[in-house]
């Protein structure tokens, strides 16, 4: 079973160089076999109308402009996949050691020409949530980037705190976790910039946590300061889904491998059965861009629902990221960034044959 996961994983197809072949302006049809649409659903025979890079129309009929340039694909069509936690292009500009508190933007270090952005489109991947490392109580906001172009789509999308083990140090403030839970206290019992602007709840937050005892803080200090936002890390956070349902926080799944503890997968299915919005990081560059689809792929085989599983590499994921009203779905309106692929999108066997953002086609397989 192992053995046939990690096989799969490789022969997914490799990154090959962009190709815009229809212009921005032009009307375009993309017909395929089956369009796997943001709830999970699948609609078969179905066509998608893009024009000015947003997707106009879809559905089994769809009136087509004169002059419309057409793309029939044999095979399935989704929307980009959304990775909600990564260091991508440039994981050590996300970090400072020296100082517990930070209060700058990781859409500084976007630098959207890095190798690691072609590798995300690859494995079909269009939208990421750049996040500092968690050496800081405080790391500042991530970001919310595009992995074609130059688009950011947040550049203050979290503020991202630390209450794990990575935040303490021997030689630098805060040294246990009593002082820094209670410097943070301080700081949003009189907020400043990106402290005021969570507190008031206009800015999610983006808790990193590691244990147990991590996420029951992170629920005592988000209950005591009225805060919105996501967990991320916690391995086993699903054995408190009751408790972050009331919270109304969402769960961020780190990064799944093959041969995973069941412990970690029964706890994502635990959170599905809970109802608590969750969706998948990635952590590139530490790990491959195609660790995404096989984080849900793992899920699956432990019992977690397709749709739950699809939605969470989708529309769920985009929901987190506070960009759902721009990507995640096949949805008039929204950006035209949409996955060509061979077969399902949830099986492993199934490759990238075509990437489009902004109905651009930006990644193309190259042919065996």
């Amino acid at each position: 079973m192992l053995l046939e996961l990690l096989c799969t994983c490789a022969i997914l197809a490799a990154p090959a160089a962009p190709a815009n072949s229809v212009r921005q302006d032009a009307a375009l049809v993309l017909r395929a076999d089956k369009l796997l649409l943001g709830d999970g659903t699948t609609l078969e025979g179905g066509a998608i109308l893009i024009e000015g890079g947003r997707i106009r129309a879809f559905g089994k009929d769809v009136d087509v402009p004169a002059g419309a340039g057409t793309i029939t694909h044999n095979g399935w069509v989704s929307a980009g996949l959304v990775a909600l936690h990564s260091y991508a292009g440039a994981p050590d500009e996300m970090s400072d050691g020296t100082r517990p508190v930070l209060e700058g933007k990781v859409a500084w270090a976007f630098d959207p020409a890095h190798s690691d952005f072609a590798k995300a489109l690859a494995a079909g991947v269009t939208t990421i949530v750049l996040a500092p490392q968690p050496d800081a109580l405080c790391g500042g906001a991530s970001a919310v980037v595009k992995t074609a172009g130059r688009n950011v789509l947040a550049d203050e999308a979290q503020l991202a705190l630390s209450f794990s083990a990575a935040a303490l140090s021997p030689n630098r403030f805060p040294t246990s976790y009593a002082s820094a839970v209670a410097e943070l206290d301080t700081r949003f019992d009189k907020p400043e910039g990106l402290f005021a602007r969570a507190k008031s709840g206009e800015l999610p937050v983006l808790f990193d946590a590691d244990t147990r005892e991590d996420v029951l803080r992170v629920l005592g200090f988000a209950k005591r300061h009225s805060l919105r936002g996501a967990i991320y890390g916690a391995d086993w956070i699903g054995e408190l889904a009751p408790q972050v349902k009331a919270s109304q926080l969402a769960a961020i799944i780190s990064p799944l491998d093959a041969g995973e503890d069941r412990r970690t997968l029964k706890s994502v299915v635990a959170l599905a059965k809970a109802d608590v919005p969750f969706g998948f990081g990635l952590d590139s560059p530490f790990k491959d861009p195609q660790t995404l689809r096989l984080s849900a792929a793992l899920c699956l085989r432990e019992g977690l629902d397709r749709a739950r599983a699809w939605r969470a590499l989708s529309s769920q994921a985009a929901q987190i990221a506070g960009v759902g009203d721009r990507v995640g779905r096949i949805e008039k309106g929204l950006d035209a960034d949409l996955v060509l692929w061979s077969g399902d999108p949830l099986d492993l066997k199934s490759r990238v044959d075509a990437v489009l953002v902004d109905g651009q086609r930006v990644y193309e397989a190259k042919q065996p």
